[in-house]
């Protein structure tokens, strides 16, 4: 992680020229994706059932998973693929929720949390960082066995409270995704929280401005802020590079993941089945559930024949 001497106050790296004509070049490639446009992935819904589901129906991709990326042969159109489970965490919390359905889904007790990074520690797998995927799909780069990513969303100050101590007692590494708008609201991570995620080791990924569903989006300008502007925030208040990004919801098309790609993110991460990478655009993961017995059934789990 590039290290950033720190500022007061938030202060964009490039000047009005320089940004107007990323902007300009952002839009030519709006309109050009429209023309291009490849299938794109239907919404993300909330964790439910299907989920469990979906993850039964175990298809064998067209070209097998491999823990090494192997390189590309120039003479097809097929990606090479390797299997790396990246999961997906929201709350941590000390109990069982008793709120809403979806807050439950959303929600893993301190326990289960514990009892999970222990059975990644005694099944013999190994925490990477998305940038190690990264290079793994776009060089020549091998993975370790058994590679997993562990990932939060939305900022949550539980996070900071229960994960951390759990990540830091099996020395784990996780990215925390995190909606800027929303940094030092009540319940929210704070600004000298996130620092001190990056001090033990963490990374620190944009999940955009205002949580909002990208692919709904129909403005180019506000599209850019969301993406473009919340990377130069973080940048900005943490003094680090921040270079992946995790669609609100999931929910992405074509035109948003060239609009990241233009933002200068290495990775994006969508949701949530499947555990099968071949495009560093449209990582695929898996909700992590409340439940320690699904979650090693899940781990092992393959990506459905569905586009995600």
């Amino acid at each position: 992680m590039r290290i950033y001497p720190r500022r007061s106050t938030i202060a964009f790296d490039r000047n009005k020229e320089e940004m107007d004509r990323e902007l300009l070049n952002f839009l030519r490639s709006w309109y050009t994706s429209l023309l291009v446009l490849f299938a794109a992935t239907p919404e993300h819904y909330l964790p439910s059932s299907a989920q469990d589901s979906a993850l039964a129906e175990v298809v064998e991709p067209s070209t097998p998973p491999t823990s090494e990326c192997e390189p590309r042969s120039p003479s097809t159109d097929k990606r090479s693929t390797v299997e790396v489970p990246i999961l997906v965490y929201h709350h941590i919390r000390q109990s069982d929720p008793i709120g809403s359905r979806a807050e439950r889904r959303l929600t893993v007790t301190v326990e289960i949390f514990d009892h999970q990074m222990n059975y990644l520690q005694e099944n013999g797998y190994q925490v990477i960082t998305f940038a190690t995927l990264a290079n793994c799909l776009t060089k020549t780069s091998k993975l370790p066995a058994k590679p997993v990513i562990i990932s939060f969303d939305d900022g949550w100050e539980d996070q900071f409270l229960y994960a951390l101590p759990r990540l830091e007692k099996y020395h784990y590494s996780a990215t925390f995704f995190v909606v800027t708008n929303s940094v030092g609201s009540p319940g929210f991570l704070s600004w000298s929280q996130l620092r001190r995620l990056l001090v033990e080791g963490m990374e620190i990924g944009s999940h955009s401005r205002s949580h909002a569903r990208l692919d709904k989006i129909n403005s180019p300008g506000i599209l850019w802020d969301q993406i473009h502007t919340s990377k130069q925030i973080l940048e900005s208040q943490l003094g680090a590079a921040v270079e992946e990004f995790a669609y609100p919801y999931g929910s992405y098309n074509a035109t948003t993941a060239a609009a990241v790609r233009s933002a200068g993110y290495k990775t994006a991460r969508a949701c949530c089945v499947g555990g099968v990478q071949s495009d560093a655009y449209a990582l695929r993961a898996v909700m992590a559930p409340n439940d320690l017995g699904k979650f090693g059934r899940y781990l092992g789990a393959r990506a459905p024949s569905r586009r995600n």
